[in-house]
C-alpha cells in the first residue's frame, strides 16, 4: 500500500461508467478523485505533473490516442481494470424475444438499429430525432425515455449498460447478449468495440506495483486487439467487435453444440489440446467476433476467430483485417 495519497483525475461528464467502477476498486486505497470537464483536461494535467494518474473509460482513453499500438507521449496505460460488461441492455416488460408484434423500440446506435431490424423487422425502430431528444443532455435524455415507455408510446427502449447502471438501476431490462443457442431464430447482438474498460494512465515510471493486484491481464488483452483492429478498420461507426478470452473447454463445449464438420474437427483439436502438458499454464483462447450488417438487417457480414494468447498474434490479426477488407469490397453495395 502506498503511504502518499494518490490524486487520479476523473471526469465529470458521463464516461462509460468508470467513474463508479475506479470508485469502488481503489476503495482500499489511498487515493483522492479530483474532477475536470474533460478527458482532455485531465491528460493535460498528467503531462503538467498535477496529477498522478488519470482514470478513463477504454473509450475516452481510445479518442485520446491511447491503443494496443499506440499511447501519448510520456504517457502508459499502467492498470487495466477488471473489463465490465460490455453488451447493451433493453428496457422492456419482458423478454426481447416477447416483444408485442409491431413494437415501438428507441435505440440511438445504428448498429444495434440494424441489429433489431435481423432480430425482428416488424419492430418499428425510432432514434433521437423522432422524439425530439437530439438537443438534450444524456440524464434528461433517460428521464423522458422512462416517462415514453411509462406512457407506452415505447415498447423498449436500448440503452449502454453503463449509462443504466448510472441513471437507471429500475425497472425490467434485459441483455442484448453474444450467445448464440442452437436455434438460428436466436441473433448475437455483438456491442460496438471498447465498451466496459476502466483504465489507469501514468506518467511513464510510475510504480505500476501499487496498484498490481488489480491489474486484469485479460481486460488488457481485450482493449489492446479490440483497440487495435478498430483502428485498422478505420474506425466503422457500424461494426460490431468484441474480443473475450475463454476456457478451452467451454469454447469446445460450443463448437460441439453448434455441430458440423468443421466444427466437430475443431472441437477434437481442443480437446486434445486440452490434455497436453503444452496447455497446463494456459488453458484460454482469445475469441474475436466482428459483424456489420446491412441497412435493412436482413444480410450480416461476420467474421470470427479463435487463437491461443501465446499465437503469433500480429499474423493472426493481420489475416483477420484481411479478410473482413476482402469481404467488404466483395460486398459494398449491401453494405
Amino acid at each position: 500500500m502506498n503511504d502518499e495519497k494518490l490524486v487520479i483525475g476523473i471526469s465529470k461528464q458521463f464516461d462509460d461508467g468508470s467513474q463508479p467502477h475506479l470508485s469502488r476498486l481503489l476503495e482500499g486505497y489511498n487515493v483522492e478523485f479530483k474532477e475536470f470537464k474533460t478527458s482532455l483536461e485531465i491528460i493535460k494535467s498528467l503531462i503538467n505533473g498535477d496529477l498522478d494518474l488519470a482514470g478513463l473509460s477504454g473509450l475516452s482513453a481510445f479518442d485520446l490516442g491511447f491503443s494496443g499500438n499506440s499511447s501519448v507521449s510520456g504517457l502508459e496505460i499502467s492498470t487495466f481494470l477488471p473489463r465490465r460488461e460490455p453488451t447493451l441492455i433493453m428496457v422492456c416488460k419482458d423478454k426481447i424475444t416477447h416483444l408485442p408484434r409491431n413494437g415501438n423500440i428507441f435505440v440511438d446506435c445504428e448498429l444495434v438499429r440494424r441489429q433489431l431490424k435481423r432480430f425482428r423487422p416488424d419492430l418499428n425502430v425510432f432514434g433521437k430525432n423522432d422524439f425530439e431528444l437530439g438537443e438534450l443532455e444524456l440524464a434528461p435524455c433517460l428521464e423522458k425515455l422512462a416517462e415514453l415507455f411509462e406512457e407506452q408510446a415505447l415498447d423498449g427502449y436500448v440503452l449502454e449498460r453503463s449509462e443504466w447502471n448510472t441513471y437507471v438501476k429500475k425497472g425490467r431490462r434485459h441483455t442484448l447478449g453474444m450467445q448464440i443457442e442452437n436455434d438460428e431464430s436466436k441473433h448475437r447482438f455483438v456491442p460496438p468495440p471498447l465498451r466496459g474498460f476502466s483504465l489507469l494512465i501514468s506518467r511513464i515510471g510510475f510504480p505500476q506495483t501499487i496498484f498490481e493486484e488489480l491489474n486484469d491481464e485479460q481486460s488488457m488483452l481485450s482493449f489492446n486487439v479490440e483497440s487495435k483492429l478498430f483502428l485498422e478498420l478505420n474506425k466503422d461507426p457500424l461494426l460490431g467487435l468484441n474480443v473475450s478470452i475463454r476456457k478451452v473447454s467451454t469454447i469446445a463445449r460450443s463448437l460441439n453444440e453448434e455441430g458440423g464438420l468443421i466444427s466437430d474437427i475443431i472441437f477434437e483439436k481442443l480437446i486434445n489440446l486440452q490434455k497436453t502438458e503444452e496447455l497446463t499454464d494456459s488453458i484460454k483462447m482469445v475469441e474475436v467476433l466482428m459483424e456489420r450488417l446491412n441497412k435493412n438487417g436482413n444480410k450480416t457480414f461476420s467474421l470470427e476467430k479463435k487463437y491461443l494468447p501465446d499465437d503469433d498474434e500480429f499474423r493472426i490479426l493481420k489475416i483477420m483485417v484481411d479478410e473482413w477488407e476482402n469481404m467488404m469490397n466483395l460486398t459494398s453495395e449491401e453494405s
